[in-house]
């Protein structure tokens, strides 16, 4: 994070557009040294000596306890991911998270509501998902694990903030972002009490509402919510956002911060196998090794999954069924082929 950090700051002082919403603090040609400043930083940050404007995307079955508190020592903000893994795992998850911050604060004994009060993390939860399980549930747990930030995906907010906020009056202060990918569903959504938007592009990886990459989105996105009297609301950029210069575009165009995934998923901390790994870092030309659509779920059960919405993946031996899928009807053909991409799995 920190090389990101100084590559974007060499980036923006080296931009012809002035930069308006951020100030650039301080350059330095060590990436230790480097320091950028953003409302984000200065109001959701860690550490205002180490914050640096970038949030971990709570990737389901990668952004585990490990690497989310990788991120927040590192000055970021360390989401766990829930995706589609019960909420006994997010809590398991949440404990690995605040031990290995503990152990590296030498507190091992601190209370743990204190040492989530302070550690800045958070986590992630599809909407569809906490709606299965009973009234006040998220407000139970926002109580339970304290934590500084939530993180809502794919769904309609407006049943969930309250519940959140419910557990804030009661001591557990903590900020709330909410997904979009138009500009539409992101004023709604600062109508409806979050802190951050996060504007999703198309060529996020995962499943995306992007019609539009981040460039198209963001300046519109910071305009409206202006016009409209939401100034104070954030907007944090998601979507192809992988090194300083990407981090510096952001910022240029509107963003507070960036949420970061596809390149903490080949992180040490992360939940993804070594295999999984070493195909995302020997990835390149992400227009031809990517694809968006339906067909990987499929493949692994899922007709459609609970948002609705497609998801980037890259590309594989099992992507390349796809048209031999499409030729069939049967089921029994079909199930072949879900033998055959789960075969591949576990020989990987």
């Amino acid at each position: 994070l920190r090389w990101i950090v100084a590559t974007t700051a060499t980036t923006l002082s080296r931009a012809l557009v002035p930069i308006t919403r951020q100030t650039i603090t301080s350059f330095s040609t060590s990436a230790l040294n480097a320091r950028i400043r953003t409302r984000f930083t200065e109001t959701l940050g860690g550490d205002g000596n180490n914050a640096v404007p970038i949030v971990l995307a709570p990737m389901g079955g990668c952004a585990g306890g490990a690497l989310a508190a990788s991120v927040a020592q590192a000055g970021g903000v360390g989401l766990v991911g829930s995706g589609g893994e019960t909420l006994d795992y997010l809590k398991e998850e949440w404990a690995v998270a605040l031990n290995a911050i503990q152990g590296a604060n030498g507190e091992p004994n601190q209370d743990r509501s204190v040492a989530a009060s302070r550690a800045n993390l958070g986590f992630g939860v599809n909407i569809h998902q906490i709606e299965e399980y009973p009234e006040g549930t998220l407000q139970s747990l926002v109580t339970e694990l304290h934590p500084r930030h939530v993180y809502l995906s794919f769904g309609d907010i407006r049943r969930h903030v309250p519940a959140i906020r419910a557990a804030e009056a009661e001591g557990h202060p903590c900020a709330i972002y909410s997904n979009a990918g138009d500009v539409a569903t992101a004023l709604t959504h600062a109508r409806n009490g979050a802190d951050c938007v996060v504007m999703q592009g198309s060529d996020a990886g995962g499943h995306t509402h992007g019609r539009a990459s981040i460039f198209a989105l963001l300046p519109e996105t910071r305009s409206t919510l202006d016009a409209h009297g939401y100034g104070s609301v954030m907007v944090v950029a998601a979507g192809g956002v992988s090194d300083g210069r990407g981090l510096a575009a952001a910022l240029t165009l509107g963003a507070d911060a960036v949420v970061m995934g596809t390149r903490l998923a080949a992180a040490t901390e992360s939940v993804y196998s070594s295999t999984q790994k070493m195909a995302l870092v020997e990835a390149t030309d992400g227009a031809k090794s990517t694809t968006l659509g339906r067909f990987h779920d499929a493949l692994n059960g899922v007709e459609e999954h609970s948002s609705g919405l497609p998801g980037r993946c890259l590309v594989t031996r099992s992507t390349g069924l796809e048209g031999e899928w499409i030729r069939t009807e049967k089921n029994t053909t079909r199930e072949d082929l879900q033998a055959r991409h789960r075969e591949g799995v576990e020989m990987a």
